[in-house]
């Protein structure tokens, strides 16, 4: 067998990802099965010879196997669910903020309640700062809950991947003891060069740049603004904000190059650059992405060092068998999968594309350098994007149509800025605010200026990225996958292949556009995932509405307009005066130029909503109640009571009724209590006097977890991470309720 390592690797780490999907109680089931099939193998002198099939087999169980177990080890947390406790646990990764409150990681090893596992880990969140560092202890009253979800890729599956089995929050009235680290391993210095790392790139640069810059290198996105993100995801490209291949590959190459620059012999920068490759998986906390091409590229040092050359399916294989045996969650981590994915594109067909690009358009000697150079971008970005579509589409329900340009622009600049902001971080970090850092600081800054302003321009384009939650999507990429094997199979000359890669592209764009003439005069009314706040979203053949711009930032409701592919956004009113809900609608108005804004009357007009004024190209007040009529078959009114609105929409003679918290029911019209349905953020007895088919309840994890005892028998619909809640009114009068 001539790649014994890439074969169980990939079995492991494909079956781990199927036992995800599944859940333990059928893993269990087809780890007995496997095992059967694995012995029956044995009695059959033909596949036994082979080998592949009984390897495969018995990988296959064990994998199943070790899940089942791991998950066995999980199940115990269930029963603190919902439970209030005394914990006294250890800090042991880098707090970060997010959505105004603080987390923390914490490995719990004392808790109120006899009998409670130990030690496991839970995130704790709060509303205010901690004074700890790595490794300090901690000592509180929490309430611990559950991640949402249950079997499959879920958030609780996500967590587990990452150890964490447990949320938490922390009851701040009560008494908080922290102590100062008690150990100091060596670990605790790799997160605290990671924070001086951080802290550096800050120093050096604009936030805006540093932000980006701290996202690409250290995978660090807790301070990236929300308009970066919705723009990365828009247009396939965040990929480049989680550490992974990419990023180890580069560091590898960069410590390299710097070594041997300097005469080091070739064998002693190898290991030098061996310890920098773990160093840098440490730093970035070795999150599996970055375990797996760090382990590829030890494997790849270490041939330098022993004067072998790797194979490097084998050491694929090796580095996703190593991680999957140490953690049987690994699989449930979507950066796994998509790293994994794209290097084995990458291994696969870039270097058959980049050949095949090289005798195709090598022809003139004086620029052989560039186009080599050219074909090898090209090569890795469309490999990359193949490989990795799969993954993408079914992980985050939407597909971006222009990847394939986007990565050509954004990957060497993103490369680049990497090697540039590591030199310069690491100067300024010996020696502040030295001369010798400027140069590097001003190419990084430059080229995450253009990443940032190339994004932006990309994902103004309409259709930059299509829900995969349109049943079109799934059946061209299973039709796709089917196309690609036949021609893998069959193929005998590359006339083939270019077939097939056309005859898939016209059959997606065959899709979009079949898909718009179905949903042409739909109306779409959309209840946004944006936690505990209200955005709901009406759109109709390009045209879209906003009424209320609610949520920890405005990235959903960008996200969600531009893979609708809106081309204008007519109308736009927040439901309310607060900080969060301007500063989401000024994004809103500066990206989309709407046609009309309605705000509330105020003395105090928020400084981000006053100077995105201008962009609307109409503005209009209110004081106590407004309406407005919207392509002739919706109609939307608004009640004011104190600094918060409700409003009432009546779609097709459908009405629905969005009820902030802090509105008293006695404030309403009559007529608006027997609203068809209803959208609240909070689950308080007020609205057990509303009688709607469904009540939508737009509520973030935490809070839904909380209110669950309570909602019983209203028959409710939730967000609470779920994805958004959608009805389609259609143009015969049914109406379609569905969550994508």
């Amino acid at each position: 067998m001539k790649r014994p390592l890439a074969l169980v690797g990939f079995c492991y780490l494909l079956t781990l990802a199927a036992a995800v999907f599944v859940g333990a109680q059928w893993s269990i089931v087809l780890a007995c099965g496997c095992l059967a099939g694995f012995l029956v193998t044995l009695f059959l002198p033909k596949v036994r010879t082979v080998g592949v099939f009984p390897i495969a087999l018995l990988a296959m169980s064990l994998a199943f196997g070790s899940f089942f177990t791991a998950s066995q080890n999980f199940a115990p947390a269930a029963a603190l669910d919902e439970k209030d406790v005394v914990i006294t646990g250890t800090v042991c990764e880098l707090p970060y903020q997010a959505y105004n409150r603080f987390y923390y990681v914490l490995q719990v090893d004392d808790c109120s309640l006899p009998n409670t596992p130990k030690p496991f880990k839970i995130r704790l969140s709060a509303q205010n700062a901690l004074n700890v560092q790595p490794y300090s202890r901690v000592k509180g009253k929490v309430h611990l809950f559950l991640p949402s979800g249950g079997e499959g890729y879920s958030s609780r599956s996500y967590y587990a991947s990452k150890g964490i089995s447990m949320f938490a929050f922390l009851y701040e009235y009560e008494k908080v003891e922290i102590s100062p680290p008690m150990q100091k391993p060596p670990y605790y210095y790799a997160l605290l060069l990671r924070g001086a790392l951080l802290k550096s790139v800050r120093s050096m640069l604009p936030p805006e740049q540093a932000n980006l810059v701290n996202g690409v290198v250290f995978g660090d996105k807790t301070s990236l603004s929300d308009e970066v993100v919705s723009d990365f995801q828009t247009i396939g490209i965040s990929h480049i904000l989680s550490v992974s291949g990419l990023h180890m590959a580069t560091m590898a190459q960069l410590i390299l190059m710097l070594l041997l620059f300097f005469k080091v012999p070739r064998k002693s920068a190898a290991l030098i650059a061996s310890a920098g490759v773990f160093g840098f998986m440490a730093v970035t906390c070795f999150v599996p992405s970055v375990t797996r091409s760090g382990v590829m590229c030890l494997i790849y040092l270490a041939g330098i060092l022993f004067s072998r050359k790797p194979d490097a399916l084998n050491s694929l294989g090796a580095a996703v068998l190593l991680i999957s045996l140490h953690n049987s969650y690994a699989a449930a981590d979507v950066g796994l999968l998509l790293s994994f994915s794209a290097t084995l594109g990458l291994i696969l067909i870039s270097g058959k594309i980049s050949g095949y690009l090289n005798r195709k358009y090598d022809k003139i000697k004086g620029i052989r350098p560039l186009v080599c150079g050219i074909n090898g971008t090209v090569a890795t970005t469309v490999s990359a994007v193949l490989f990795t579509l799969p993954i993408i589409i079914l992980s985050f329900g939407r597909v971006s149509l222009i990847a394939p340009v986007s990565n050509l622009l954004e990957l060497v600049p993103s490369t680049l800025m990497m090697d540039f902001a590591s030199i310069g971080a690491v100067i300024n970090l010996i020696a502040p605010q030295s001369f010798l850092a400027m140069p590097f600081a001003l190419v990084t800054g430059l080229l995450a200026k253009y990443m940032q302003t190339c994004a932006h321009w990309l994902a103004q384009i309409p259709y930059a990225s299509v829900s995969a939650s349109n049943g079109f999507v799934l059946l061209w990429l299973s039709g796709s996958i089917f196309l690609a094997a036949a021609t893998l199979y069959l193929m005998k000359t590359p006339k083939l292949f270019r077939a097939t890669a056309w005859l898939s592209a016209i059959a997606l764009l065959v899709g979009i556009f079949s898909y718009q003439v179905t949903m042409r005069n739909v109306t779409r009314l959309t209840v946004l995932d944006v936690g505990s706040a209200e955005s709901v979203v009406l759109t109709k053949n390009g045209h879209a509405a906003v009424i209320g711009c609610g949520g920890f930032s405005s990235n959903p409701i960008r996200t969600y307009l531009r893979s609708e592919g809106v081309v204008s956004l007519d109308y736009i009113q927040p439901l309310s005066q607060s900080r969060e809900e301007s500063v989401n609608c000024a994004a809103l108005v500066n990206a989309f130029h709407p046609g009309q804004l309605v705000l509330q009357n105020s003395e105090v007009l928020d400084g981000f909503l006053q100077a995105s004024l201008p962009n609307a190209k109409q503005e209009s007040h209110f004081d106590r109640s407004a309406s407005a009529s919207l392509w002739g078959n919706a109609e939307l009114s608004t009640v004011t009571v104190g600094n918060v609105c409700a409003a009432y929409l009546t779609v097709n003679q459908i009405s629905v009724l969005v009820y902030p918290s802090g509105i008293q029911i006695t404030s309403l019209p009559p007529e608006w209590l027997n609203a068809d349905f209803l959208v609240a953020d909070a689950a308080n007895n007020d609205l057990r006097r509303f009688h709607p088919l469904y009540t939508v309840l737009s509520m973030d994890e935490e809070d839904l977890q909380q209110t669950n005892d309570r909602t019983r028998g209203w028959n409710p619909v939730p967000t609470g991470g779920g994805g958004p809640i959608v009805l389609a009114f259609q143009r015969d009068g049914m109406l379609q309720i569905r969550r994508e």
